[in-house]
């Protein structure tokens, strides 16, 4: 047994000398076995200092109690320090909408993530063993996964390690008994409430019974091969995300569909999980000038985990960029679209429609603070003078004053605008053709601000932020008219 945990330590490059450890005790049989040999190899691996974390969950009332007194005794006769926390997993789980299982889970790592605090290189070892490895892929499987789901329980992630991965339930109850070893046992084990139990006590055994009597060790073993393979083909996905991606939340179709299908999926799932590492509401920065890109963006919302997103979701996406389905679909909290060639993603909270921007009647001379894009307007006779000390200048446009008869309106499209655009000779454009033209995404065209005088637009306040030829000033007999953006100095 100690020899298997040191080979795997050694072979995943777990631990380097003098690192300190901090073990997950639950006081079961295998966070034991765990601790006791960790203890044993100390010196051997070059462990500075071990630290065991023990967290009461809060659910089987005196049961709970006892493994938490069980464990203080227990490190207390190993002299080996110990930190218990105490978690309202129930209150966790209903507040977050999370099974009690994944409650337990996450609030299990927050914890030991909290003892490591002030640990210089420390690493979490967890008692995950073969067993464990085999169900989960069993559980995957079943669940409907891709390949990433069949690769089980991961030797490391970051600084977490687990060292009993190449050791069976078998061997660790073994070692149990050899050593004379006292353990607590969770009766929860034995509820078939729990999908893992069920897997356990039933559907391995009848694999094992039925298929292969070393089922669970061969499926374990199998996660070595296919992890590699996986972490070959995210290599690859990686690079044709960064091919595909034309800005943050954009994939360029053609690109995509370019690669094969295997790594189209994976360029897909890429996207998501950046958006979700991002936790911020989708923008598309591009539709707008950098002063407005906070417009576009509105607050932040929920964004789909990796838990949350299936393969189902993943091959409808893929459906979408191959004409397979219609212009979007529907993940949970997330809309893809497909707009000309690019698919984009958009969390529902930004998909609803937008409130109306009002229109702002500039007069001339006149200073508008315009709540909506957070910017000073001011539309005057003179240029602008660059020593206000409160705001910065954004920009300037410059019309013919001779040829504004009329009230300029700060407001969004409507039905019969248009915009002379420059050309020989000029030509006008209606506003609709303009955003057609510019492959403005259709739910962002009522909110992009324009100045107009009636139906004329002298401006438009997109990315191009172009300017009606027709009121451009003429080389003679010109006054001119400038209508210049600011902002706050401190404003990011």
């Amino acid at each position: 047994m100690q020899q298997v945990l040191q080979q795997t330590i050694n072979t995943h490059n777990m631990l380097q000398i003098g690192d300190s450890v901090v073990v997950a005790l639950s006081g079961g049989a295998d966070s034991v076995t765990l601790l006791h040999i960790m203890q044993k190899l100390q010196v051997e691996l070059g462990i500075s200092q071990i630290l065991a974390v023990h967290v009461n969950h809060g659910l089987r009332g005196q049961d709970a109690t006892n493994d938490e007194i069980f464990v203080k005794e227990l490190c207390s006769n190993m002299d080996i320090p110990l930190q218990v926390f105490h978690a309202n997993v129930l209150e966790y789980a209903q507040e977050n909408a999370l099974s009690i299982e994944e409650a337990g889970r996450k609030l299990r790592y927050q914890y030991l993530y909290k003892a490591c605090n002030n640990m210089p290189n420390v690493k979490i070892a967890t008692g995950h063993h073969q067993n464990d490895n085999a169900e989960t892929v069993v559980m995957n499987l079943a669940r409907g996964t891709g390949l990433r789901g069949l690769c089980g329980i991961p030797y490391t992630n970051g600084n977490i390690i687990r060292p009993l991965l190449d050791i069976s339930q078998a061997q660790i109850n073994a070692y149990i008994v050899a050593n004379g070893l006292r353990h607590a046992f969770d009766e929860t084990n034995l509820s078939s409430e729990y999908t893992r139990n069920r897997v356990r006590q039933h559907l391995l055994p009848a694999i094992e019974k039925a298929v292969n009597p070393s089922a669970a060790k061969t499926i374990a073993q199998n996660t070595v091969w296919l992890r590699a393979e996986d972490e070959y083909m995210e290599e690859v996905a990686r690079q044709a995300f960064a091919e595909c991606s034309q800005t943050l939340y954009n994939l360029h179709i053609p690109t995509l569909l370019s690669h094969h299908i295997a790594i189209a999926r994976r360029v897909i799932r890429l996207a998501l999980d950046f958006l979700h590492s991002q936790n911020q509401a989708c923008e598309n920065a591009s539709s707008f000038p950098s002063i407005f890109a906070h417009f576009a963006s509105y607050a932040k919302s929920p964004i789909p985990t990796q838990q949350d997103i299936t393969g189902q979701h993943i091959q409808s996406v893929l459906d979408l960029a191959q004409n397979k389905s219609g212009k979007q679909v529907h993940l949970p909290r997330l809309i893809v679209r497909k707009e000309y060639e690019l698919l984009v993603f958009d969390t529902e909270y930004k998909m609803r429609k937008a409130a109306p921007f009002p229109a702002y009647h500039l007069h001339i001379p006149s200073t508008t603070f315009i709540s909506e894009l957070g910017v000073t307007i001011t539309v005057d006779s003179s240029p602008p003078s660059d020593n206000k000390k409160s705001q910065l200048l954004v920009c300037t446009k410059t019309f013919d004053y001779g040829k504004v008869n009329g009230e300029l309106l700060l407001r969004t499209r409507k039905p019969g605008d248009k915009i002379s655009m420059s050309g020989t000779p000029p030509f006008t454009k209606k506003l609709q053709d303009y955003f057609t033209d510019t492959k403005t995404p259709l739910h962002m065209r009522d909110t992009i601000p324009i100045l107009a005088l009636g139906s004329d637009v002298l401006w438009i306040l997109d990315a191009k932020s172009p300017v009606s030829d027709k009121y451009s000033i003429s080389l003679t007999n010109f006054e001119a008219l400038w209508v210049s953006l600011w902002r706050d100095d401190h404003a990011s």
